[in-house]
């Protein structure tokens, strides 16, 4: 304690808070540093969320209209806006069917009612197949949903 206060009274007490003041500056120098450059090798990861372009939207897939006639069917598909997919009214949608018959990309428009997609008439002979459409896009945006329909010729049917 005595050697503290000789230290002390050789040196004068404004050269201690000069120097407290370079050590208090040098220590928050170096906490900075480290939380700027991550701090000895663990890095916390903040990632800020990348913004998405495109809009949220959803389409409601309605159960398909299969009609035939003889060895004939006709498939009426049908898609409703739902979750703000208002905004898309009179845009192309853009529209993927697989099957036989019907194999292909189309466009249609998008009403307010939603957007429909007849098809036929397609052939049954040849045995029992499905076929399906889904919306690709509106516009260009794709649906946050699964819009996939699949269609089958009625088990009643006998063409084959």
């Amino acid at each position: 304690m005595i050697r503290l206060r000789l230290l002390l009274e050789r040196l004068s007490l404004r050269r201690v808070l000069v120097a407290a003041l370079g050590l208090a500056v040098l220590i928050a120098a170096g906490v900075a540093a480290a939380i700027v450059l991550g701090g000895g090798g663990k890095k916390a990861v903040t990632t800020a969320p990348t913004p998405d372009y495109t809009n949220v939207f959803y389409l409601r897939a309605i159960k398909p209209k299969v009609t035939v006639q003889r060895c004939a069917m006709y498939i009426h598909f049908t898609w409703k806006p739902d979750y703000h997919a208002n905004q898309y009214i009179g845009s192309p949608a853009l529209i993927l069917a697989t099957g036989t018959g019907i194999d292909g990309t189309y466009r249609k428009a998008f009403k307010a009612s939603g957007v429909t997609f007849d098809v036929g008439p397609i052939t049954l002979g040849g045995g029992y197949r499905i076929w399906s459409a889904k919306v690709l896009s509106l516009d260009g945006d794709p649906p946050k949903n699964d819009t996939t329909i699949q269609a089958a010729p009625p088990t009643s049917s006998k063409c084959g």
